[in-house]
């Protein structure tokens, strides 16, 4: 028995999580978040400062980095381990694919700095490799993971900030400024229509329901400046105020709104049990192969 325990243990990719493996005999992607650490090197603390400084980042200039620490890729190199998340997690602004992955196995002993293509002329791979040589590597040879991840930052992060693609969308003009629900003013509209011509509908039948829709497709052609948008919309609060029956109960029509707001968004990512909260997708970032890898 104890000799079967042994021989389970040296088995080849397993280590002391290797049920964690799936049975593809790869290690599944983790819950997004902006640090995961699956080894439990992190003090609660260090992984506090993280999470602090990349969200601050992100914040002030836009673009996504993210850490992903795990006790060991198993039988899959690091490089396709690194690609896999970043391509899935989709770190990086939609449209300009600034984002960035550091990926530490601690028991491979391994690390691997995953560029996003629009990065790649910020990071090179010569840099990522420098970075993982002579600021991580010293740091990770005594057990400083903290340590080691903080000085990379310091080194990939001002590279980042150089390139100067522009801040998060929240700074920049916008061409028509949204109000209402969830930022969409036609949504706004769209509701109130509806709770509105269920109610009419309610008191003066189809008459009702027709008067909420004139008048919300009025408002709507004024507030979006398009006719046919204010048609549309009208024509669509009628129908869901017709469709919301003569007994008033108009929350099944408004009720398949209550999605709308939430889905718009990018995708918010909750980060599970290694998770972040508040980290969520920019939507971007094509992972096509920069970076480097490197061992300590």
């Amino acid at each position: 028995m104890a000799l079967a325990s042994l021989l389970v243990a040296a088995a080849p990719g397993r280590s002391a999580v290797g049920d964690s493996f799936g049975p593809d005999g790869l290690l599944p992607v983790p819950s997004p978040a902006r640090v995961v650490d699956q080894a439990g090197v992190l003090a609660p603390s260090d992984r506090a400062a993280l999470e602090a400084r990349l969200a601050r980042f992100e914040s002030e200039h836009g673009a996504q980095v993210a850490i992903a620490i795990v006790p060991s890729t198993g039988p899959e190199p690091i490089e396709d381990f690194a690609n896999r998340v970043g391509s899935t997690w989709k770190i990086g602004r939609h449209g300009v694919g600034d984002g960035l992955l550091l990926v530490v196995a601690t028991q491979d002993r391994r690390a691997r700095i995953e560029v996003a293509r629009t990065l790649e002329g910020a990071i090179p791979d010569v840099i990522a490799k420098r970075v993982i040589q002579q600021k991580m590597a010293p740091h990770f040879k005594t057990g400083d993971y903290a340590g080691g991840l903080m000085a990379a930052l310091d080194d990939l992060l001002p590279r980042i900030e150089q390139e100067k693609l522009g801040g998060p969308a929240s700074d920049r003009p916008q061409a028509a400024p949204a109000h209402g629900i969830g930022g969409h003013p036609w949504l706004l509209l769209l509701v109130v229509g509806v709770v509105l011509g269920s109610i009419l509908r309610q008191v003066l039948g189809a008459g009702g329901a027709l008067v909420a829709g004139a008048g919300a497709g009025t408002l709507a052609a004024f507030v979006l400046s398009s006719v046919a948008l204010g048609a549309g919309l009208g024509a669509l609060v009628f129908l869901l105020a017709m469709l919301s029956g003569k007994s008033g109960r108009y929350g099944h029509a408004v009720g398949g709104l209550g999605g709308f707001p939430g889905s718009w968004g990018g995708g918010s990512w909750g980060g599970g049990s290694a998770g972040g909260g508040g980290f969520s997708s920019g939507g971007g970032g094509d992972f096509s192969g920069g970076g480097a890898s490197g061992d300590w």
